[in-house]
């Protein structure tokens, strides 16, 4: 028997896709990135008449070979089409952007998926041609996030991929159009990360690299190049406020792209989607559909814009509000297949079960939540959506919502009182451990940042927690004076609970003594992340609890007195 679907919340954004999108669609961030001064005019072609050293190689492919000879390659695409949004619901001749890049000089470029999913209209302008030329999908993969695509005409600047194996510290650039901006932009950064995590609401990479070449809406599809242009990776995210990039890796990309430019489509229905978890208790994953392409595999089975994906071959997807579980089936198949699938239409309140490949969707039942999920659809603030604190506690009034207890030591010994916009924890007394925990809400995804002030001893902690529940326990990212840090998992309740320690490090990031100290903490799906003083510092996965109440907390070691002081607490959906 299939479960009924039932959405009083809705899914956490997790991070930003950085393709920019117009007032109907809406934009997840706003800042301009640093920018770099690009010539405006061709760059100079080698003398074909000077002599050339046989150590160095020689540009057979005719491709970009500096970083001034990317321009020309890199160009701006805009689509309209219909599509079904989350928030907005059944947007007609809608407009959003992004950026592409040409690997072959017929025309041929690269792109994510996002950008020209759902459109159908798309136009590209080269080079700073004020002209648009028309622009054919070829290809798609939704898990990978990436399209192929042909630019109407011929004789065009391209790149080479990057074959060197990527370390991190490797200059790069983010080339692109970001904020619907016609201007070229540039920025230059390192390569951070080799190996981050490719899991995302809307695609699923085994990895992808983290950089800082700043990146905005607009760059979506744009290149990560070196000095030397050639492709490192394909910009498709950032989490700004940390000033985190992430692209595509070129190894992983270019046997993928190889595939599309045959118009093969690889892991891919024809759809985009985005995984959401919604259900008083997480319960009811799915695949929200976006936009259908006509004549696609999801578009012959029936499936809408609009409709939400439930199960694939009787396995619940999107349950850690990701696209791996989605994926790695449709990874595991053929595209010409036949897969099961169970699919809830909202707007209707139906249910509806057939196969991909196979026999078309049919009527199951009613779930019979019509008029709550259009109440919810009504009611929901989607401002948390577009990365803004949707509690930010400065101290400075009511705080009743605020509830302490401790774990550990005299309650006697210790004060929590509130001053001058500040909540301030004082200890008297050496190992108590005490929390201050947020009342008012339960969170599933949640992102909590704050700045704290130690004035007293230099010999105690500070935490962030989140899924706090009283019988059940909670997550606790605790910082220590002394550089040392816990990722921490407390099981049950306070009588007969204890603490499992996940993770554990040092970081030359903490200011040590009577210093500020700002600490941020994730919990989204399943994954557990630190960051201190604006670096990300750990993140561990662990399945148990899945919502709660966030908090903080202070403790004392073996001086005293412990004065720790809370400036401020934001809560916020996560990037």
């Amino acid at each position: 028997m299939k479960l009924k679907i039932f959405i009083p919340l809705i899914v956490l954004m997790l991070l930003s896709l950085a393709c920019n999108l117009s007032a109907d669609k809406i934009s997840q961030e706003t800042e301009e990135p640093a920018r770099v001064a690009v010539s405006e005019e061709q760059a100079s072609q080698p003398d074909t008449a000077a002599p050339v050293e046989p150590a160095q190689p020689v540009n057979v492919s005719g491709a970009a070979r500096s970083i001034d000879d990317v321009r020309p390659a890199v160009f701006q695409i805009f689509a309209t089409g219909t599509y079904n949004d989350i928030e907005q619901g059944l947007v007609l001749n809608g407009e959003w952007g992004g950026s592409g890049f040409f690997i072959d000089p017929s025309g041929i470029g690269v792109t994510n998926n996002h950008v020209v999913a759902g459109a159908a209209i798309l136009k590209a302008y080269v080079n700073g041609e004020t002209t648009p030329r028309n622009v054919r999908v070829l290809g798609t993969s939704e898990c990978a996030d990436l399209a192929v695509v042909q630019v109407e005409g011929s004789d065009f600047a391209y790149l080479d991929w990057y074959e060197d194996e990527v370390k991190t510290g490797l200059d790069v650039y983010a080339a692109g159009f970001p904020l619907l901006d016609p201007e070229y932009n540039l920025t230059k950064g390192i390569i951070s990360k080799v190996n981050a995590d490719g899991q995302t609401s809307w695609s699923s990479m085994s990895y992808i690299y983290g950089h800082d070449a700043k990146i905005n809406p607009g760059n979506s599809g744009g290149p990560l190049v070196t000095a030397d242009g050639r492709v490192v990776g394909i910009n498709y995210m950032t989490q700004a406020t940390y000033d985190q990039q992430f692209a595509i890796p070129a190894d992983q990309a270019n046997p993928i792209v190889n595939q599309l430019r045959e118009r093969q489509n690889v892991a891919s229905l024809g759809l985009d989607g985005i995984a959401i978890v919604f259900g008083p208790n997480s319960e009811y994953p799915g695949i929200w559909v976006n936009s259908i392409t006509t004549g696609s595999i999801a578009d012959k089975s029936g499936i809408k814009a609009g409709d939400i994906i439930h199960e694939v071959e009787d396995i619940l997807v999107a349950t850690d509000g990701t696209m791996k579980d989605y994926c790695d089936i449709l990874k595991s198949h053929d595209l010409d297949d036949e897969l099961k699938v169970f699919v809830y239409r909202w707007e209707t309140d139906e249910l509806f079960e057939g196969s991909l490949n196979g026999t078309p969707l049919a009527f199951w039942g009613y779930a019979g939540l019509s008029g709550e999920v259009q109440d919810w659809v009504d009611d929901y603030d989607y401002s948390a959506t577009e990365n803004e604190p949707f509690r930010t506690e400065e101290f400075d009034g009511d705080i009743d919502l605020w509830k302490w207890f401790t774990t550990n030591g005299d309650e006697n010994q210790l004060d929590i009182y509130q001053d001058n916009g500040r909540i301030i924890f004082e200890m008297y007394d050496t190992n108590i451990w005490a929390y201050l925990t947020y009342n008012e809400y339960y969170y599933d995804d949640v992102f909590v940042q704050t700045l704290v002030e130690n004035r007293g001893m230099n010999s105690n902690s500070i935490s962030l927690m989140c899924r706090y529940d009283e019988n059940l326990g909670w997550y606790e990212f605790n910082i220590g004076s002394d550089g040392l840090y816990d990722i921490l998992r407390f099981d049950g309740s306070l009588s007969n609970g204890d603490y499992t320690l996940l993770a554990n490090g040092g970081s030359t990031r903490i200011k040590t003594g009577k210093e500020y100290n700002e600490y941020a903490i994730q919990c989204a799906g399943d994954t557990l992340t630190l960051w201190i003083n604006g670096y990300e510092t750990n993140s561990v996965r662990d399945r148990t609890f899945k919502e709660g109440l966030i908090g903080i907390s202070a403790s004392s070691y073996t001086s005293t007195p412990i004065i720790v002081e809370f400036e401020y607490v934001d809560i916020i959906y996560p990037y």
